[in-house]
């Protein structure tokens, strides 16, 4: 198995097996995986990561905010109301 990561990422990896003393980078990543294995909550948390809620769950909220900057198109605004009126997460 492979991966690719980013050279910042890369180099993140990198620091902390040096800091923490892993033999290298799969034996790191195999710790981690053994953590998330255990403990399933850190997934979750990662799968957010690092977005945040909304600090409005009404659509007509959102999409007048998005509107007010001026910085979309009535397409994308309409496409993005699309979207929210699809989840169960927002309300009109």
């Amino acid at each position: 198995m492979n991966i690719s990561l980013p050279k910042h990422q890369a180099l993140s990896v990198d620091n902390l097996i040096e800091k923490y003393g892993f033999a290298n980078r799969s034996e790191f990543f195999r710790s981690i995986l053994r953590l998330v294995i255990h403990n399933e909550t850190i997934i979750k948390e990662a799968a957010l990561f690092p977005f945040v809620e909304p600090k409005s769950k009404s659509i007509t909220e959102i999409i007048n905010a998005f509107a007010s900057t001026k910085n979309y198109s009535k397409e994308f605004l309409r496409d993005l109301e699309e979207g929210l009126s699809q989840s169960v997460s927002f309300t009109k």
